[in-house]
Formats: structure tokens, sequence, C-alpha cells
């Protein structure tokens, strides 16, 4: 039986007071080796949500637990050592070459200089820029794509097992997108990764993820298999499946009436 990497119970999150809560009561249980995709307009809670797990921000009330250890009852360096954290526009330092953005984290844990440049070497083969080729650039030398995956090599680069993925292809055009997102999806099986991603991209969500929640005013309002999904009834599950259907029927009908060939 799986064990749950991350737990969320009864957690809710407001700023103003309790006037108005971003995150109401919201509970969910992880499994190691998953990968979960948290889907919603904006407003719904998702990056909140995300953002509580590795206490960049404070719940309110609950509890959140990251493979067996309450957040709020470790240092928060220490609850990072097990968390890698990837969102949209990567931010890596721009003074620093790739390998040394990479290298970030290890150094800042300690590790030596053989370690940290066997580990440097080892993620940047993984997402395919060779460190012999890409490691000594600066970060505005790679493409919107490129500096993704380096995103990616340093959020793995400590060999932490739950990843939070905070739309992290959103920047990237469709082709480069769908390439990353497939690759990301291999290394997080073949790495045994357990995977938290936000998106607004319902697509991506279904060509992703083990079960989809669907965030709606701060509360999960569904939970499931992207096949199982559409036959929970909810409202807010009819509205976001509607407008992908809708538009994957004009496109079909657009080429078909334009006569080219399927």
């Amino acid at each position: 039986m799986a064990r749950v990497a991350i737990s969320i119970e009864g957690v809710s999150k407001s700023f103003d007071g309790g006037r108005v809560h971003v995150v109401r009561h919201l509970s969910l249980r992880i499994e190691e080796g998953e990968f979960i995709v948290l889907v919603g307009g904006s407003g719904s809670g998702k990056t909140t949500t995300l953002k509580m797990i590795n206490r960049l921000i404070a719940q309110d009330a609950g509890e959140i637990s990251v493979l067996g250890q309450r957040t709020d009852a470790q240092a928060e360096h220490e609850l990072r050592r097990t968390i890698g954290y990837v969102f949209q526009g990567v931010g890596l330092f721009p003074h620093m070459t790739v390998a040394e953005n990479v290298a970030v984290t290890p150094k800042l844990l300690g590790w030596s200089k053989a370690e940290i440049d066997s580990r440097v070497v080892e993620l940047l083969e993984l997402v395919e820029l060779p460190a012999a080729q890409f490691g000594e650039r600066a970060p505005h030398m790679l493409s919107g794509g490129q500096r993704q995956r380096v995103g990616f090599a340093r959020a793995l680069a400590a060999r932490a097992p739950v990843i939070l993925m905070d739309e992290p292809f959103g920047a990237l055009d469709p082709i480069t997108r769908s390439t990353l997102a497939e690759n990301y999806r291999r290394l997080h099986n073949s790495m045994g990764l357990t995977t938290v991603m936000v998106t607004h991209d319902l697509m991506e969500a279904v060509l992703l993820a083990d079960r989809i929640g669907i965030m709606r005013e701060g509360q999960l309002v569904a939970l499931g298999e992207p096949k199982t999904l559409l036959k929970a009834g909810h409202p807010a599950v009819r509205e976001l499946f509607e407008a992908p259907c809708r538009q994957a029927d004009e496109f079909r009908a657009r080429l078909e009436g334009a006569g080219v060939d399927g």
C-alpha cells in the first residue's frame, strides 16, 4: 500500500482577517508517486494551496504534513529539503551560469564540490542540456524552454522526492510546452517523484495527471482520474470540460470545411 506523501486536513486561508477565504476547509491526500493537477479559474485557491504546502504561506487553520511530518512542526529550511519548487518564469539567477543555478541548493546543504559537480552534470544530461555545452552559459543565452528545463534541474538538484509546480509551462509556445510536459512526466515516473501541479490548462491536466482536483472559490469541488471526472456531475466540472471540447469540435469542423485531410 502506497504511503501518503502529502496530507492536507481541514486547511483554510484568508488574507483579510476571515471576511473572505481564499482556501476553505480543504482536505486532500496525495500518495507517494502520484501526479496530481489542481485546476480552476483565477482566484480559486490553487496557488495558495501550493504555497501552503511548502510554507511560503502559513495556513490559518488545519494541518499539512509532508512525508509524515507536520509542516508547522519543523524548520522551513528542513521542510524545503524534501520539496522542489518550479514556477512560471523560472526565476533563474541572472548573474549565475546554468551550472551555478542548478548547484544553488546542494551548496546551501553543504555538499562537497565533487558531489555538486557530479549532480549538476547528471541533471543537465537528464534535461537534455549537456553541461559541456550549456553549463557555462548565462540564463539570457537560453531559450524560454531551455530556461524552464534548467528550472526543473534546479528543483531536482537536492533529490527532493516532492515537486510542486505552479503553471510551469504557461509562458512557453505550444510545441515547446507539450514537449517539456511529456519530458517531465517521464522524469516523474522514472524518479518516483510525487508531483502537485497547478494549471489553467485542462487539456494539459488530462494528459499529465493521475488525478485532477478541481477548485472553485477556495474549495475542492471534485477529485478523480481524468476519465471519471465528467461523471461527477458537478457544474464546475462540466464548465471546465465544455470549453476545450467545444474548441476541439470547432477546430475539427474548420479543418473539414477547408478540405484539409485528417
